[in-house]
């Protein structure tokens, strides 16, 4: 089962300011916002065609001084979720967002084999995380919880060594 949790500053590129005067600010400034604005539009377009009802997400365009905030969560029995294709919408399209998504998947192991994730060891008692960063999804050790099973939740008793051999 995948269960994550995410949040993400949902922005158009900024490199017009790089090199900007201070007498060209407020245009600039207004192209960024009518480009956020696309941004936004575009990605509610594509959420109503490619999500799915196992995610559920919000944006909020303005909340007090910031804009494009962008939170979902997501449950879905197979890691094979639209969240990781929204995940990658984002980074194609919004080229300076940033986020973190954090998710536990049951299934994610060296043995089974998902298009695009072949992991060096065994993530599937462990959360990860996924930084969105300059234009490029990294994933990441969870610094936090460590262990589901043993240390979240108790081992299952389908998951010790120690069963119980009644007949």
């Amino acid at each position: 089962m995948l269960l994550g949790f995410g949040w993400c500053h949902l922005r158009s590129s900024r490199e017009a300011i790089r090199e900007a005067r201070l007498s060209e600010i407020d245009q600039i400034e207004a192209e960024i916002d009518a480009a956020d604005q696309k941004l936004w539009n575009d990605f509610r377009t594509w959420m109503e065609v490619s999500a799915e009802s196992f995610i559920q997400w919000q944006l909020c365009e303005s909340l007090n001084n910031e804009n494009g905030l962008l939170t979902w969560c997501v449950s879905r029995n197979h890691r094979t979720s639209a969240v990781w294709e929204m995940l990658d919408w984002i980074v194609t399209h919004g080229p300076v967002s940033y986020g973190l998504f954090y998710c536990h998947d049951d299934e994610d192991t060296r043995e089974r084999k998902f298009s695009g994730r072949h992991p060096q060891k065994d993530y599937d008692n462990l959360f990860r995380v996924h930084r969105l960063l300059h234009g490029e999804l990294t994933e990441l050790a969870d610094p936090f919880f460590g262990l589901i099973q043993g240390n979240i939740d108790p081992v299952h008793p389908y998951d010790r060594d120690d069963h119980d051999t009644e007949f």
